[in-house]
């Protein structure tokens, strides 16, 4: 009974394990060959070929065509945070009157028109720059791999398991044997 639970929490464990930590995450690539620039996902990397998923089209190029190459990590649009709130009535109730009605401060009066639109004006003008601050700096501090491969065969084949670690082929057969040995620990081999 022990065994047979002990593999079931394995089995399960293993299963929730591949799931989150081996997903597939697609990398841009920017290539620099002599005559252009090539921007799209980096699919498969072999010692003979890179390919590379464009919008149009899947483009192979032979590693001694590369000046260098730019693996950048493809991540989510950040959303719209509110650094800086603006709520004229917040700080003024003390409490709640029997007909639900927030009741005042002695002596205090309520905004005015022009009041509260400033408010809320120059908060929202805070709150977009901020958000533009901060969005800018996820942008430039995403991580990045710069590989100078300068038209050389021997300087691509230095740096092919580094690279085929970021094309999606690789992960995908990754997570395949990943898959493969937890079904195995779950079936108790």
């Amino acid at each position: 009974m022990r065994k047979r639970l002990y593999q079931i929490s394995t089995a399960i464990l293993c299963f929730v394990a591949t799931n989150v930590c081996a997903q597939v995450k697609p990398y841009l690539a920017v290539v620099r060959t002599s005559g252009e620039t090539i921007k799209g996902i980096l699919y498969q990397v072999s010692a003979d070929s890179i390919c590379i998923k464009t919008d149009q089209s899947k483009v192979s190029l032979c590693p001694t065509m590369v000046k260098t190459i730019k693996i950048k990590e493809i991540t989510k649009s950040s959303k719209y945070q509110n650094y800086l709130g603006h709520d004229s009535y917040q700080a003024r109730y003390l409490k709640v009157s029997k007909k639900m009605k927030p009741v005042r401060k002695w002596g205090e009066d309520d905004p005015t028109i022009e009041e509260e639109l400033s408010g809320r004006i120059i908060t929202g003008f805070y709150n977009a720059a901020l958000n533009g601050i901060a969005s800018s700096f996820r942008i430039m501090n995403g991580n990045s791999k710069f590989l100078n491969i300068n038209y050389d065969k021997l300087s691509y084949s230095r740096e092919l398991n580094s690279l085929s670690a970021y094309s999606i082929e690789k992960q995908l057969n990754n997570q395949a044997v990943n898959n493969s040995s937890s079904q195995s620990l779950a079936k108790g081999n």
